[in-house]
């Protein structure tokens, strides 16, 4: 009969057994149902056979799985057959290994064994599994070495140095993601430099049609970027442009754009009279007969139809739209459609959390913190409007109109504040006549780059804003130069007025004095 301790083992090494069954299943279930999300995963988390340490079977079966999709061949129940029955292990092939009955229950069921269900992320059971590897190593290696410790004729110090030496090396193979040293980074660098040559980039970012702002960031970067201003200075507008422009000129990018404030048809409508530079109201009700809006409108619905397997529209018809909600979508579009990704998220603000005790300017940091991690982990483009917190319209923002929130202040790689004068003063300089079919005036609006961490900031970009297609066109250098100037101008008489104005206040205190 055995002992209560060796019961006890048993029971415990039986568990663990059932443990590795299990993940190693759940694996090979996802990988077999879908191969493009789950062999992305695994690829990007360097998983390989070795970090399986279940049965063989299992190790052929993935080996065989991962080498199919490093060749870019169909991960089918007939295709994992052929590998299986051509590829040999010892003497036997490594279908007689795994077995006909398993592949093709894989294959044709493979949620059927309990506990084994459809993942969206398989990033925890990978990260358990190795978890779990690290631990087993380290424990083998520890009774390995406490027994020649234990041993009267072995060198002590000798067995603790290698002992150290060993969980060591164990500890830099499973950090490798974490610890990288300055070779990694220049050698990313070189990549991106080589590919951008490759792709004939003239940025080492993507392209837009604004080519001075292209200038001052180099390209849009995958980086956290937040476009911020007054109510009404046309953040959505500006950022439904972006959308359009970054996936209409980056054949290798695709956009997902989650707006909060409008519906899926209005940005529709937006990106399709930007595209053709038609009436809105036109491409949303063709109420008029007009034979060339009509012919620009079928254009643009069939120009925006081409993109569609790039360009994802999110909204809240669906219900409330949370931050799990987000980062679980931007991993799955980024995993299926491979190659690049931007996020647009139209507003910041409207992003639920679960936690709704919070106050709003502890969600407004968390919010930005949360999208900043998200940007870095997933290697993605992220861009984000916010209205002000002071809801501030009535004059130019400032970086310390931001100061309330610091995580917006801090956080962004880019920050944008929009602001268009003419909304404020009808009188304003900042407007222009547009001559000829139908003259009409043109409001300019201003983009000030008030943050850039790698390059030119306290900066201004000037464009004229078409209200009727819903389109900013970038002004000439030398007409930004020209709407500085005046905006310094006018400053400057603003405070010479102040002065003035003081003095005189001062002058009559004076005078009411004696």
């Amino acid at each position: 009969m055995a002992s209560l301790p060796d019961a006890l083992a048993a029971s415990a090494l039986a568990r663990q057994m059932a443990e590795i069954a299990l993940d190693e299943e759940l694996i090979l279930a996802n990988l077999a149902f879908d191969p493009v999300v789950a062999g992305r995963q695994l690829r990007e988390k360097r998983f390989s056979v070795a970090d399986f340490q279940g049965v063989e079977a299992n190790r052929v079966l993935l080996g065989t799985m991962l080498e199919m999709l490093e060749g870019e061949e169909s991960l089918t129940l007939a295709n994992v057959i052929d590998h299986l029955r051509e590829q040999k292990k010892g003497t036997r092939s490594k279908l007689e290994w795994v077995g006909l009955e398993r592949v093709e229950q894989l294959f044709t069921n493979p949620f059927l064994a309990p506990g084994v269900r459809m993942l969206e992320d398989l990033e925890p059971v990978i990260d358990r599994i190795r978890d779990r590897n690290i631990r087993n190593r380290a424990r083998r290696l520890l009774i390995t070495y406490s027994e020649k410790i234990a041993q009267a004729s072995a060198d002590a110090l000798e067995a603790v140095g290698n002992c150290i030496q060993e969980l060591r090396t164990l500890f830099l193979e499973n950090t490798a993601g974490y610890l990288r040293d300055l070779t990694s980074h220049l050698y990313e660098m070189r990549e991106l430099v080589h590919n951008g040559r490759a792709r004939k980039l003239g940025y080492s970012g993507f392209d837009t049609n604004f080519p001075l702002l292209q200038e001052r960031l180099n390209g849009i970067q995958k980086e956290f970027y937040l476009i911020t201003g007054g109510v009404g200075m046309g953040k959505s507008t500006f950022c439904t442009q972006l959308a359009w422009d970054l996936v209409n000129l980056n054949p290798s990018l695709t956009v997902l754009f989650f707006s909060l404030d409008m519906n899926r048809l209005d940005v529709t409508a937006k990106i399709v009279a930007q595209a053709q530079e038609i009436p809105i109201d036109y491409v949303k009700n063709p109420f008029m007969p007009n034979a060339e809006f009509e012919k620009k409108r079928l254009e643009g619905l069939e120009l925006v139809e081409r993109r569609q397997e790039r360009l994802m529209i999110v909204d809240e018809s669906g219900g409330r739209i949370f931050l799990d909600d987000i980062k679980k979508l931007v991993k799955r579009v980024r995993l299926e459609r491979g190659g690049d990704l931007a996020v647009i998220i139209d507003p910041l603000f409207k992003i639920h959390l679960r936690d709704e005790r919070i106050s709003f300017f502890e969600k407004c940091n968390q919010l930005s913190s949360e999208l900043k991690s998200l940007c870095a982990a997933e290697r993605v483009t992220l861009i984000a409007t916010a209205g002000l917190p002071k809801a501030i319209s009535h004059r130019r923002p400032r970086r310390e109109d931001l100061q309330e929130i610091m995580g917006l202040l801090y956080d962004p790689y880019v920050i944008f504040f929009l602001y268009c004068d003419y909304l404020n003063d009808f009188e304003t300089p900042f407007l222009e006549w547009e001559w000829g079919k139908d003259n009409f005036m043109i409001p300019i609006s201003e983009l000030h780059l008030a943050k850039n961490k790698m390059g030119v900031a306290n900066t201004r970009i000037f464009y004229r804003y078409f209200e009727a297609y819903a389109k900013y066109k970038e002004c000439a250098p030398q007409e930004v130069e020209n709407y500085t100037a005046m905006i310094e101008n006018l400053q400057k008489f603003k405070e010479d007025k102040a002065l003035k104005e003081n003095a005189a206040q001062a002058h009559q205190r004076r005078e009411d004095e004696f």
